[in-house]
């Protein structure tokens, strides 16, 4: 007589009716509801942290880029520490600022860059000061081009402006002839 008992991915197979100890059988489905529940927890924060960005930068949407670029929008590890990246792992957050740097500076202004809210505030901040240049290795090669409300009057009035020298250069080779 065989017995299978399985855990998620993990098969036990005992053989000639000798059942799995119960502290083994125990321990794995606990360790297995534990992995689960934090990897859907991370799922679930990462989730948000990537709408939080792109509610933060729905007028810049080149950040959203770059934080999908500098970190895949993590601001905290799998066991929920702050994320730390980079070569030296340095950089902290969604937009892996480099900690000896920026942290003061931040701080100055008001932002933690360990935080969300620090880290988006303080990106906003940069952009404002310094466009994209901070992010030079995660600006997409195509930058797309934000216009603003009245991107409807900037057409009409550019039209206008066209008619109005087209008219003008008729005038003046017609008085030229």
């Amino acid at each position: 007589m065989y017995k299978i008992i399985v855990f998620g991915c993990l098969s036990f197979v005992v053989l000639f009716g000798i059942p799995a100890p119960a502290t083994y059988a125990a321990e794995t489905t606990t360790a297995m509801v534990a992995t689960t529940t934090a990897t859907t927890t991370l799922v679930q924060n990462q989730t948000a942290i990537e709408k939080r960005v792109r509610e933060y930068f729905a007028d810049i949407p080149v950040m959203i880029d770059i934080a999908r670029c500098e970190s895949v929008f993590r601001q905290f590890t799998d066991s929920g520490a702050v994320f730390y990246g980079g070569g030296s792992r340095g950089m902290v957050g969604i937009f892996q600022f480099y900690e000896i740097i920026h942290a003061d500076a931040a701080l100055k202004r008001g932002f933690d860059l360990k935080t969300v809210e620090g880290n988006l505030g303080y990106a906003r901040s940069m952009y404002e000061q310094s466009g994209t240049k901070p992010w030079s290795s995660c600006v997409p090669d195509v930058v797309p081009v934000v216009l603003d409300a009245n991107k409807e009057l900037r057409i009409k009035l550019l039209t206008k402006v066209v008619e109005l020298l087209t008219e003008l250069l008729k005038m003046k080779l017609a008085a030229g002839r």
